[in-house]
């Protein structure tokens, strides 16, 4: 009798742990998030001017609470992601009772590699919401990542994603989107103000297209006011780089405009690119000015490349500009019908660019076998490529290979990346997590 009593309220205590209610101080929060904003205030004042890091050690002053630490971890969860784990870390120490606190310190887990971990706090975490999917999606990228694989498809299957796959999308986005352009931004202009003036053409760039998410991109129009005036200051209106510049700016307004004779009149005006003029030697503006003037068609593909294509590559070459080689190879594909194996193993060797590879084995896919050395090679190059991995799980499956492996390996990369497909979508994660669960070697 006593035994049974003693095991009554072993299990008793252990369902009641195990399903462990959290709490939610959404009204602390929210109060803290008033108190700071001044604070933020002059956060967001202090980081478009200013060094990156005294600005963020200004603000972490005022983190002087659980609640505080929080609010200031989701202000730099995009910019500083050692301050913000630590400050997530530390509010959910403070109180490891508080569903949101426990949410955001599972997404730091998680960001930061650390799947075990975070899964246990994802568990708890959808006990208390059943109904978030993106928790789902979490756990399955963790549970495939520590060798649950059941536990993986489990999860998955949880997130329904036939009528969820744009939470799903935004899920995977918010643990490995791009937290580095504040950063970039800031070492940018230090180094501008060393001299390094040439970099105003990526700073300018960086301001005018800023990545929302995978999917969309913004101009960051206050950072772009400030970057342009300190433009004038250092380069002087005369400069070219900045003639350049402003040319740019202007183009892309009009294109917004659909202004097309316009655009061709401050690239006549400007010296850019039409009638033989040059074309400017950083990558990412000869790229989005060449893609107008092909759209607008003010330049035929074929003739440019024929005119101009070995002088593009020549400045591709001197430059190590990828994005030049980029356009070069697009160019060439256009009008030949495919990119040469020397110009992809250029980029890829040379300028360490992974879309080169992807070409490169896509052009020499029907003779692309599981051992072949260079595909084993290019994963080594680029071991978050999750085509890559593609390419050889889909040898191993033509090859009666075991697959199971490799379509794991390709699964854990997909979901940091949704790299094979086409538009940065989990279609082809969904793809590839059903058929995990029927192959079984």
């Amino acid at each position: 009798m006593n035994k049974q009593i003693l095991l009554f309220f072993t299990v008793f205590i252990f369902s009641k742990c195990f399903s462990q209610k959290l709490e939610s101080n959404r009204e602390k929060i929210e109060s803290a998030k008033t108190e700071l904003k001044e604070a933020n205030k002059i956060f967001s004042a202090c980081i478009v001017n200013s060094d990156l890091k005294i600005c963020v050690d200004e603000l972490v002053k005022n983190a002087t609470n659980e609640y505080r630490k929080y609010s200031i971890g989701g202000m730099l969860y995009e910019i500083d992601t050692d301050k913000s784990f630590k400050l997530h870390e530390e509010a959910y120490l403070a109180n490891d009772n508080d569903i949101n606190f426990v949410l955001e310190y599972a997404i730091e887990l998680h960001r930061k590699e650390k799947y075990a971990e975070a899964s246990k706090l994802y568990e708890k975490y959808s006990e208390n919401s059943p109904k978030d999917i993106k928790a789902y999606a979490w756990l399955s990228d963790c549970y495939i990542n520590t060798g649950e694989i059941e536990k993986s498809i489990l999860n998955w299957k949880k997130t329904n994603h036939s009528e969820n796959h744009i939470a799903i999308d935004n899920a995977m986005f918010i643990i490995y989107g791009k937290t580095t352009q504040i950063k970039t931004r800031s070492d940018l202009r230090f180094e501008i103000e060393k001299g390094e003036t040439s970099n105003f053409y990526p700073l300018i760039f960086l301001d005018k297209n800023w990545e929302s998410d995978w999917w969309n991109t913004h101009t960051q129009e206050y950072f772009l006011n400030e970057d342009l005036k300190l433009a004038q200051t250092k380069l002087g209106e005369a400069n070219p780089d900045f003639k350049t510049i402003k040319a740019y700016l202007k183009i892309k307004e009009l294109e917004r405009l659909g202004q097309s004779e316009e655009i061709k009149k401050v690239l006549v005006d400007n010296k850019i690119i039409l009638n033989n003029n040059p074309i400017p030697a950083f990558g990412e503006f000869s790229s989005d000015l060449l893609r107008i003037t092909f759209i607008n068609q003010f330049l035929n593909e074929n003739d440019f490349y024929k005119n101009r294509g070995n002088e593009l590559l020549e400045l591709a070459k001197k430059t190590k500009d990828k994005e030049l080689l980029n356009i070069y190879a697009f160019l060439q594909a256009s009008v030949n019908g495919t990119v040469n194996p020397e110009i992809d193993k250029l980029g890829w060797k040379e300028f360490k660019d992974e879309r080169f590879a992807r070409s490169y084995f896509s052009a020499k896919a029907n003779d692309l076998r599981y051992d072949d050395i260079e595909l084993n090679e290019a994963l080594k190059d680029f071991p978050n490529s999750s085509y890559l991995f593609w390419l050889k799980a889909k040898c191993a499956k033509m090859e009666n290979k075991p697959v199971r492996q490799d379509l794991i390996e390709l699964i854990k990369r997909e979901f940091k990346t949704f790299g094979t497909d086409q538009n940065k979508y989990s279609y082809r994660l969904k793809s590839y997590m059903g058929t995990l669960e029927v192959e079984k070697v």
